[in-house]
């Protein structure tokens, strides 16, 4: 495993003689996000509070106007009000979104949720989100997220100590982190964590005891192994079965199977393969894209947690 460090060069920020400090305004100034907690719902009566926030106070109202989309339906298989609206000089507004209980087996469902229009404001770039509705007339599906990696720990003292356990070993500070996403317990007693060079020879890099029993919401982390010592959140933590999740800095996948056999998830390394010294996260945790973890924390890596270090 190579490990390379790059250095970050800030932008230097541009002075203007004609520039007062008091024009200038927060970056994300007058823009609105929407988010969703949590994620997943049940049919018997679950609900998710979608938020609206601001960057900033405004001086007006702002109202954020949603569209609703996907294989669930307004008014049948849940209910919610179509408009946010942010009073004046607050930060932020929400509501509720409620499953409807029937007696139909049509599986899970999804709820993808828009901003249709915003006024007294404007939207922070595409805002998505996506609340499942899981189905109570059929026997539960998996339903969990790889939310954070660390394939390449730093090598900087004990910077790259991901496992807490006092020293920096790059197998045995690699991990993953997953979280269960659904409203149930999902049994994971079988499962198995392949690389791609593991997965050729069928000889998984971890293969998950009998028991291991992940509560909803809940995160299971794996590391490559060590003594991990920590809180973690509260998350079930183990380290690899081989002692080695073998996680290469590039051209590398890993791959969480099901008892079955079936591939259920992925993380492909190879568009992220820059050695960045810290642990590649989902920004925000759970429904965004993978981003580096520092930058949006002073740490490097938050196993177990979310990135701001509170517990799922």
């Amino acid at each position: 495993m190579n490990h390379k460090i790059f250095a970050l060069i800030p932008l230097a920020a541009l002075a203007f003689s004609g520039c007062k400090t008091d024009d200038v305004e927060p970056i994300n100034a007058g823009k609105v996000a929407l988010s969703a907690d949590p994620v997943t719902i049940s049919e018997d009566g679950g609900s998710s509070v979608l938020t609206a926030t601001l960057g900033s106070v405004m001086e007006e109202d702002v109202v954020v106007m949603l569209a609703f989309s996907g294989d669930a339906e307004s008014g049948k298989d849940f209910n919610a009000d179509a408009q946010i609206t942010i009073p004046k000089g607050q930060i932020s507004s929400k509501i509720t979104l409620t499953a409807v209980q029937d007696t139909i087996k049509e599986g899970n469902e999804t709820i993808q949720v828009d901003m249709q229009s915003v006024t007294g404001a404007e939207e922070d770039g595409v805002q998505k989100v996506e609340i499942v509705i899981e189905d109570d007339d059929v026997p539960a599906q998996f339903n969990m997220v790889i939310n954070e990696v660390l394939y390449d720990p730093s090598n900087n003292g004990l910077d790259g100590d991901a496992n807490g356990d006092g020293s920096y070993s790059q197998a045995e500070d690699e991990f993953v982190e997953f979280v269960n996403l659904s409203s149930q317990a999902i049994d994971l007693s079988g499962y198995k964590i392949f690389d791609t060079e593991n997965s050729l020879t069928g000889t998984p890099n971890h293969l998950v005891p009998n028991g291991t029993i992940i509560q909803p919401g809940k995160a299971f982390v794996v590391f490559g192994g060590g003594t991990p010592t920590g809180t973690f959140g509260g998350a079930t933590v183990q380290t690899s079965t081989s002692g080695d999740l073998n996680l290469n800095n590039a051209g590398d996948e890993l791959l969480f199977v099901s008892a079955a056999g079936d591939t259920l998830l992925r993380f492909n390394i190879e568009p992220l393969s820059n050695n960045p010294n810290e642990s590649y996260t989902r920004y925000p945790d759970i429904t965004g894209d993978f981003e580096q973890h520092s930058a949006h924390s002073t740490k490097l890596f938050s196993p177990g947690t979310k990135v701001d270090g509170t517990a799922f």
